[in-house]
């Protein structure tokens, strides 16, 4: 979506320091964080909001978010 700030990031168009990748999820740190460690983590994919990742696809990529963010907490790059 071309006015979406997210998928402006993802799609590379705004730069942003990426902390980790893979086809589905995007993670880079806030640019103005509120926390020693403030890392986003994003679909690739345009969602306009959690509540429309539904059905088992959207529980499927939920999942996929959540552990994202879990295993790149630690990774010496971003801690």
């Amino acid at each position: 979506m071309a006015d979406c700030i997210f998928c402006r990031i993802a799609s590379g168009e705004i730069p942003a320091q990426v902390v980790g990748r893979t086809p589905e999820v995007l993670a880079f740190r806030d640019l103005n964080p509120q926390a020693p460690v403030h890392v986003l983590v994003i679909p690739v994919r345009h969602h306009a909001a959690a509540r429309d990742a539904t059905g088992a696809e959207g529980e499927r990529l939920l999942g996929r978010l959540l552990a994202f963010a879990a295993t790149r907490v630690h990774w010496p790059d971003v801690g």
